[in-house]
């Protein structure tokens, strides 16, 4: 791929792609993504951002971009999904969660921090994955990326009492304050209804790794990194 920071993951028909600092440098815009995605994915592809504002909001998209227009910015929302080939969905993050989903010709990626899960955006974009496009959980395969890890996520009791409101019980929150980001994730996707063995949890901790932007770790001068899915061309 010729690039370091790129990992390719192909997804239920979709392919979906986890950057890091490595392919996302400081610096690095949104302007860039249709290059480095069209060598990502080796198809030139035109790409959708949301203006993520920590909301539950999922915004899905049919028709057609403009080839004019390669990057578009389609709202205030945190998740995005899709059934037409050939348009490429993207979420950027510095300690949150990248979630891609595909299956039955569809595919959505969601951008999940505490809010975002507290607020039930992932059971959100299933649901929806369900009622518009008729692709029931069962059928769905998610890719969960790196964020920040337990080891460097101390939080408060509300954020505690928001995730297990939405969540249930979390392993070991309550006793000593940090949450497990992945595993919330993971539980709520479950909760939707997917099958366990159709989940895959990319091992890793922003904080940790510097190959990794991290806000918790570099505070406001931390970096993006991006997540991407897209439905191949015919």
């Amino acid at each position: 791929m010729g690039h370091e920071g790129l990992t390719l993951v192909p997804l239920a028909g979709a392919l979906a792609l986890f950057t890091d600092a490595r392919a996302c440098p400081p610096g690095f815009s949104a302007e860039g993504l249709p290059a480095l995605l069209e060598e990502a994915f080796g198809f030139p592809t035109p790409v959708l951002i949301p203006q993520q504002r920590h909301t539950d909001l999922v915004f899905t998209f049919s028709g057609r971009v403009p080839k004019a227009q390669p990057l578009q910015v389609v709202g205030v929302c945190d998740a995005l999904i899709t059934a037409e080939r050939g348009v490429a969905l993207a979420v950027q993050t510095a300690d949150c969660l990248p979630v891609v989903l595909a299956g039955g010709g569809v595919v959505s990626i969601v951008h999940a921090g505490w809010r975002g899960l507290a607020a039930g955006i992932l059971e959100k974009a299933v649901r929806l994955l369900s009622v518009q496009f008729g692709v029931e959980p069962m059928a769905l395969n998610a890719v969960i990326g790196v964020g920040v890890g337990p080891c460097h996520y101390p939080v408060g009791p509300e954020v505690v009492t928001a995730l297990t409101t939405q969540l249930g019980s979390l392993s070991g929150a309550a006793s000593d304050g940090r949450v497990d980001l992945q595993a919330c994730a993971r539980k709520a996707l479950l909760k939707a209804g997917l099958l366990s063995e159709r989940l895959r949890v990319l091992p890793g901790c922003t904080a940790c790794n510097p190959n990794y932007h991290s806000y918790r770790r570099d505070g406001s001068q931390a970096g993006r990194q991006w997540a991407a899915v897209v439905l191949p061309p015919v």
